[in-house]
């Protein structure tokens, strides 16, 4: 037999870990949204989803660098993650009336095998370069905004909540000022709240549907970034 082989064998496991990803994935566990089923396959690199009732319509994945969406229109989706880039993502299923968010983070695993390469990689750079990361993480937490847009007409009345970025808030505030002007859209609502946490927020957010009604936290400014305001509210304030 060749003693070469179980050497070989061994770099070669080692490089498959190193070059490995690691997902988490936070499920939407808020009442609502127990009639989807939410898990990751057994491999951890399919996200799979689905309805006990109501079609899915489209799945949305997406971070202020990225965005995808999915047409689905089944009850059921399995959805590839081993092409999506690494970072943290929102995760929208959107159905007829409403909307279930979830949250994914997609980071590289760095699992070494060898005791010996493990002393060797963890130097000054390697604690620098950790510490930048999440210096980074902690500066695009702060560029996302928790969105509640309610709808009501005569139609009917609909609420939706979901992340937005910095950079998408002029166009929804410019919305919501045309709508409010307008017989049809005059009794809508548009609420911004800027989040300093997102994985945080979300994690809270998630489990407690009302929970950016907090009178405190540190996770958002509980002050509303923006709030809209009907004819009445605007002339009672002027």
């Amino acid at each position: 037999m060749n003693k070469r082989l179980p050497i070989l064998l061994l770099l070669l496991i080692s490089s498959f870990f190193m070059q490995g990803q690691q997902i988490t994935f936070q499920k939407n566990v808020n009442y609502k949204a127990r009639a989807l089923q939410q898990n990751l396959n057994k491999d951890r690199d399919s996200l799979i989803l689905e309805s006990k009732s109501e079609q899915i319509l489209y799945v949305d994945i997406f971070n202020k660098d990225f965005s995808k969406s999915i047409n689905v229109h089944n009850i059921k989706t399995k959805i590839d993650l081993k092409t999506l880039p690494t970072g943290n993502f929102v995760i929208q299923a959107r159905f007829d009336k409403k909307m279930i968010i979830m949250s994914l983070d997609k980071n590289e695993n760095v699992t070494i095998a060898s005791s010996e390469l493990l002393e060797k990689n963890i130097d000054h750079n390697g604690l620098a370069a950790k510490d930048k990361s999440n210096k980074i993480a902690q500066k695009n937490s702060s560029s996302y905004y928790w969105v509640v847009s309610e709808s009501n007409s005569n139609f009917g009345s609909s609420k939706t909540m979901r992340l937005e970025y910095k950079g998408d808030l002029d166009k929804l505030i410019t919305k919501i000022k045309l709508e409010l002007n307008s017989d049809v859209g005059k009794n809508n609502k548009l609420l911004v709240y800027e989040i300093y946490n997102r994985s945080k927020f979300m994690t809270k957010q998630l489990r407690n549907p009302g929970y950016y009604k907090s009178e405190a936290s540190e996770l958002f400014n509980v002050v509303p970034f923006y709030k809209s305001l009907n004819k009445k509210e605007r002339k009672s304030n002027s």
